[in-house]
């Protein structure tokens, strides 16, 4: 069976005193609903337990969604797919910084280092650093491109490791076969 919330039957609502049902009506909406001719006034509301804010709002905007006609809300504007794409190739290509985040390149760099060199090589200038990531990130353009000209000639849009080995191997780049 589920469980439901049943705000209509609250024990605690009907102990009101009118003083404080006055005074709590000038503040805000009440969870109770209020009829007509219970205050005496005409200019009394009558609330709905279900869309008051004091309820926590949980009910209340869900109906109020479901109420509203589909056509009324504006979708979000979708571009074209590879519209996106091609403006970002444009705007990569325009910057001149470095992509790859400076501090994780210099981590790899010193992780390398402590690998392969001599312990007493172990300090780098900062110019020397700025140098080797400006090398890498060109090295890596370059077999990039080269590697989506492979993959377009086995007439594909979809990079692959084959596309990588082959670019490397065709460039003389990285490791002899």
């Amino acid at each position: 069976m589920a469980r439901t919330k049943h705000f209509a039957t609250r024990s605690g609502s009907g102990n009101r005193t009118d003083a404080n049902a006055s005074s709590s009506q000038a503040a805000g909406p009440t969870t109770t609903p209020t009829t007509r001719g219970s205050e005496g006034g005409d200019n009394t509301q009558q609330t709905n337990p279900t869309t008051s804010p004091a309820t926590g709002g949980r009910r209340g905007p869900r109906r109020a969604r479901q109420a509203m006609p589909r056509g009324s809300q504006k979708k979000p504007y979708r571009y074209k797919p590879g519209t996106v794409a091609l403006r970002e190739i444009r705007h990569f290509q325009k910057q001149t910084n470095l992509l790859i985040p400076a501090a994780s390149f210099i981590r790899q760099v010193r992780s390398i280092t402590h690998a392969l060199a001599p312990p007493q090589i172990n300090r780098w200038t900062a110019e020397a650093l700025v140098a080797l990531q400006e090398a890498a990130e060109d090295y890596l353009v370059g077999l990039f491109s080269d590697s989506m000209l492979c993959a377009i000639h086995a007439r594909r849009v979809t990079l692959m490791r084959k596309d990588f080995e082959l670019a490397r191997r065709l460039g003389g780049k990285g490791r002899p076969w």
